[in-house]
């Protein structure tokens, strides 16, 4: 089993092309190429942490979560109430399942959430909103996951914490004499 992260897909949203600047001529085609990607990186084995903004209607969230590889726990985004009212539905708590507002992934000591958090003491944070004002920021210990920031799929949490030694060499690095 291995965990990823990863928000923002917004299936089903025609608006999301333009707002996010993909480059898709469809919502058909944007469905397709973030299920695709979704699952050339996700097995039926892993996990997969969605950290807001999933899907758009109900009808679309359903058919793309079924889909979709991996058992997916979700933190519900500014756009999520279709992806709430699907969570809900009989058999949908094997592939589907709400977690809080603010998560913490043990592995990798790291707090999750949509929304961005000030400095969390001694935790990294992983956060999920689109926004192009929260940057990845391994000396800061942010790491925006949004889709739109990974080529469109979810990101293993080894990378992560790649990206992490990799800053913590480098301050290292900069601090012999």
């Amino acid at each position: 089993m291995q965990i990823f992260v990863t928000s923002n897909q917004q299936f089903g949203r025609p608006g999301a092309i333009n707002k996010y600047s993909r480059p898709f001529s469809s919502v058909e085609e944007m469905n397709k190429t973030l299920i695709d990607n979704w699952n050339s990186v996700v097995t039926d084995k892993d996990v997969v942490y969605v950290l807001g903004n999933f899907g758009w209607d109900p009808t679309t969230t359903e058919k793309c979560i079924n889909a979709l590889q991996g058992t997916i726990y979700f933190i519900e985004g500014e756009y999520d109430k279709a992806t709430v009212d699907v969570s809900s539905l009989p058999g949908a708590e094997s592939m589907l399942q709400e977690i809080g507002q603010i998560d913490i992934i043990p592995e990798i000591n790291a707090s999750i959430s949509y929304w961005p958090l000030h400095m969390w003491p001694e935790k990294y944070s992983l956060v999920g909103h689109p926004s192009n004002k929260v940057k990845t920021d391994p000396s800061k210990r942010v790491i925006n996951v949004s889709c739109d920031k990974w080529s469109y799929k979810p990101i293993n949490i080894k990378s992560i914490i790649e990206l992490f030694e990799e800053n913590n060499m480098k301050k290292n690095e900069n601090k012999l004499p």
